[in-house]
């Protein structure tokens, strides 16, 4: 469908839902957000539902029919947190960070033996949207280049996105929205120092702090120390690397260890394979991961613990 709903969609989409009960409510949702389109669950409630009243209706539903599922839903911001492609320049531009998509696989498959559902990752981007859902598409499309093949995009708009805090704000909006469409879930945020982040993670946590299960922040401004420890004691945990995230992860039992491990594995294969244009470029980003990678194998087990000369 493109475009709002009229009545007869609407009370049909009424009936549909509160004919829907118990954890086949959930799975309705999550099959609508797996489709990897723009026209996804956020955007059918909040944008094509035009009845204020049969949104909250609809929503009421969702909530009392919620089944717990102890699985967090994932939500990430793209620039410098997926990629370098706003304020970090100490790697190549569009650069995958290493060990970003093994760490969101892992937060998604959850710290348990048994795997969770695969497909909880959202994007929270302050990339406008529109009507069409040319952005969204185009940024999903951008992201499967990347190897991220499977997510959802909730945009920013072209109101709020001027200033950190606008940008910020507009997020937590989408959040809020997000947390009442999904109440069974808990969240994890990871986003970056760059672009207004750590304010939308300190709103989360004041906002859903029963949801929110942890914040996690890519330092790309070097951010002092005592304001990170700061930071962290609040909840807003600031990492360098990925392996620097999957150790704060595994300490907060949102990794368990092999998961934590297999992060730490894909991280060196990729630092491996990035084409730095000189050494004094790599050597500082080696360093990073050589600490944040002894400070993991600290936590790890023995048997899992990776050697590696970097």
């Amino acid at each position: 469908q493109r475009g709002r709903t009229g009545r007869r969609d609407e009370q049909a989409l009424r009936r549909l839902w509160l004919g829907t009960r118990g954890a086949d409510v959930t799975r309705l949702k999550n099959a609508l957000d797996g489709r990897g389109r723009y026209h996804d669950l956020h955007q059918l409630f909040y944008h094509d539902i035009d009845d204020d009243g049969l949104r909250e209706e609809l929503l009421a539903h969702i909530a009392a029919e919620a089944v717990p599922t102890g699985e967090v839903k994932i939500l990430s911001d793209i620039d410098d947190t997926f990629y370098a492609n706003w304020k970090d320049a100490r790697y190549p531009k569009k650069t995958v960070y290493p060990g970003v998509l093994q760490f969101y696989a892992e937060l998604d498959r959850g710290p348990g033996p048994e795997p969770g559902r695969a497909g909880d990752l959202t994007f929270v981007t302050a990339r406008p949207g529109d009507r069409l859902g040319l952005v969204e598409d185009a940024t999903l499309r951008a992201l499967a280049a990347r190897g991220q093949l499977a997510a959802t995009v909730l945009a920013g708009s072209f109101t709020r996105l001027i200033g950190n805090r606008a940008i910020a704000e507009k997020k937590l909006e989408n959040f809020l929205e997000y947390r009442r469409l999904y109440p069974e879930y808990g969240f994890v945020f990871v986003g970056d120092s760059g672009q207004g982040d750590i304010h939308f993670g300190q709103r989360m946590l004041e906002r859903a702090p029963e949801s929110v299960q942890a914040i996690f922040i890519h330092d790309v401004v070097a951010t002092p120390e005592r304001a990170r420890q700061e930071l962290g004691v609040a909840g807003v945990h600031l990492f360098d690397t990925y392996l620097g995230a999957a150790a704060v992860a595994l300490e907060r039992a949102l990794l368990g260890p092999e998961g934590a491990a297999r992060v730490a594995e894909a991280a060196l294969e990729a630092f491996a394979a990035i084409p730095f244009p000189s050494r004094d470029g790599r050597e500082p980003r080696r360093l990073e991961m050589a600490r944040d990678l002894a400070r993991l194998n600290e936590l790890l087990p023995p048997s899992l613990r990776i050697a590696t000369s970097l």
